[in-house]
């Protein structure tokens, strides 16, 4: 270790659909080694799930004196482009060309080293064949031929379609074009283009050495270690623990610390020691200039101390006149960073940005880029904890402070939600909350014991039994409802039993009074909406000519089916409509619950 790197910095690559949106990691003393690193990132739910353990590699990386840069490809995360952009393939490998290029421009390093994980490992493959500069190649998690990835997709896009199946209503078209698994789409063109793919056949350009990593005790692929060997590429071959433990839950994503070691060792004997000019690397782009929908927009990155703590943001803004005061805001969705369940976020404030109104997706404390330990959110009560209704309010403060949050539509999933509909209820400046499948409107420590205890009670439904006899429920889950029964029955032993009802009803009714435009939004066995229903609630929403409900197609709490997304989309297209002077659009007229 060469002591404490500087903070990341962000950075546009690239312009137009293709540009990236990445951080670049400096390490303390730029004399400490003369090789700087990509992380090039796997594709959907692994992406979002390791993104803060990748975080922490490229901190590691930095802390051993390489200089490191992570990026989102185009048509993912922040990046530009969309994921049905025609030769999406050649965009991702274009990316990594550019950043190598562009990391030899700026740092003056000499050796380049590409880590490529999952998918990235595909298109830095395909990149080195190409005659990307690169010296080394780190491969993990990555098959050698592409067909292996599409198939497995495949089998998991049909596995899921089975079990999250909503009807009639979320099926896609007969001839579908595109293939939809995790929440994340890829054309039947992309799709193509990766099964064409074969690393054990191609050139390997002027690559010095590969280290090829084991995927928690899944061998190597010898084709691809004996196709390098014999192009005179130096192989190294070590285990690769930790992948699951990694990519699998984001609330409980370990970073691989072996993994860490034995690539930065392995990097380390191919360092050089310092005989570099320390100048000042020559940041990219500091904003990104798109095209949506025909209309010129602008996103920028903003972080914001709020009580000694780094938030992380993105404002979609645009390029000519906008509208005054109004800004969206889009909360975490869980532990998902700013962009949202399936990148909808990333989607949506674009739209929004097109259409004159501003659009700022955040990161809260411990999520994404944002400071904090993302450990935590294992107990799920801490996405619940005060601290983040505090930074939510100071968010639209810094917001009007810029001259955009005087009148703020707050949009969140699940805990997300939540705290757009808790600021909602102090913050006067919060026009509207838009919440899709909020775990809870109120919260209080008690909420999952009562829950949990409910399901206890439905144990004496014969439907309950055969879905536990068809292995529906999981034992696991079976075994956490029995203890929760356990904790039920002493809670009301010893506290008065709450009501949750009535003090929602008052809060909705302290909002209809303000006439705070509140949109919730549900999918198919959403707790929520059952409670909701149960207490006679739904009957009675006349009551508040503010408040709409909607339904969302399918029965998946973060809107993988692409329907519910068509849904998500459709909806916060109206709400935005719905801003004076917003540039309105077909689906504004379409807003029916």
């Amino acid at each position: 270790m060469i002591g404490q790197p500087p903070p990341a910095r962000p950075v546009y690559v690239g312009a137009g659909r293709d540009a990236v949106f990445g951080f670049l990691h400096e390490p303390a003393s730029r004399g400490a080694s003369d090789t700087a690193v990509i992380l090039c990132p796997p594709w959907g739910w692994d992406e979002v799930a390791s993104y803060r353990s990748r975080r922490a590699w490229a901190e590691h990386l930095a802390a051993t004196g390489c200089t490191t840069l992570r990026f989102d490809f185009p048509g993912t995360g922040d990046s530009a482009g969309d994921p049905t952009d025609p030769d999406l393939l050649g965009a991702w490998t274009g990316a990594v060309h550019n950043a190598v290029r562009w990391l030899r421009t700026t740092t003056g390093c000499r050796r380049v080293a590409l880590v490529g994980l999952g998918v990235g490992g595909l298109a830095a493959g395909q990149a080195v064949a190409q005659g990307a500069p690169v010296d080394d190649l780190v491969l993990w998690a990555t098959p050698t031929r592409g067909r292996t990835l599409i198939r497995e997709l495949r089998a998991f896009a049909s596995l899921q379609a089975d079990r999250h199946d909503g009807g009639p209503e979320t099926a896609p078209s007969p001839a579908p074009d595109w293939m939809e698994a995790g929440g994340f789409v890829l054309t039947n063109e992309t799709l193509g283009a990766l099964e064409s793919l074969a690393l054990d056949r191609g050139p390997s350009g002027q690559l010095r050495r590969a280290l090829l990593l084991e995927r928690d005790g899944i061998p190597v692929d010898p084709r691809l270690q004996q196709h390098l060997e014999a192009a005179g590429v130096g192989v190294t071959v070590a285990a690769g623990d930790g992948w699951a433990a990694m990519a699998s839950e984001i609330e409980r994503s370990e970073p691989p610390a072996a993994v860490f070691a034995t690539v930065s060792a392995w990097l380390m004997q191919a360092a050089r020691a310092a005989e570099l000019v320390d100048a000042p690397v020559r940041t990219a782009a500091g904003d990104l200039e798109l095209t949506v929908d025909g209309i010129a927009i602008r996103e920028s990155t903003v972080s914001l101390d709020v009580n000694g703590v780094q938030l992380f943001g993105v404002l979609s803004e645009p390029s000519g006149i906008r509208q005054p005061d109004r800004c969206a805001v889009f909360l975490n969705a869980g532990a998902v960073r700013r962009i949202g369940p399936n990148r909808l976020w990333v989607e949506a404030a674009r739209r929004s940005a097109a259409r004159g109104i501003p659009a700022f997706r955040v990161d809260l404390e411990g999520i994404g880029d944002a400071d904090g330990d993302g450990r935590v959110f294992a107990d799920v009560r801490q996405f619940y904890r005060p601290e983040a209704g505090l930074q939510v309010r100071s968010i639209v403060d810094h917001l009007e402070t810029r001259g955009l949050g005087r009148q703020v539509t707050l949009i969140g999933l699940c805990s997300g939600a939540y705290w757009a509909f808790r600021t909602a209820q102090l913050d006067d400046r919060v026009s509207a909350a838009i919440l899709f499948n909020p775990r809870a409107l109120l919260w209080d420590s008690h909420l999952r014991t009562r829950r949990q205890a409910r399901t206890l009670r439905k144990a004496r439904d014969p439907l309950t039994w055969g879905r536990l006899i068809r292995g529906d429920i999981p034992l696991r889950r079976i075994a956490s409802v029995l203890r929760a029964g356990v904790r039920h029955a002493v809670w009301v032993a010893t506290a008065r039993t709450a009501k949750p009802m009535p003090a929602l009803v008052a809060a909705l009714d302290v909002l209809g009074e303000r006439g705070t435009r509140i949109v919730l939004a549900f999918a198919d066995d959403e707790e929520l909406r059952t409670e909701l229903d149960e207490e006679g609630l739904l009957e009675r929403l006349d009551r508040w000519p503010n408040l709409q409900l909607a339904l969302l197609p399918g029965a998946d709490h973060t809107v993988r089916p692409i329907a519910a997304q068509d849904r998500v989309h459709q909806l916060l297209d109206a709400e935005i409509g719905r801003f004076p002077g917003a540039i309105r659009q077909p689906s504004d007229q379409n807003v029916d619950p």
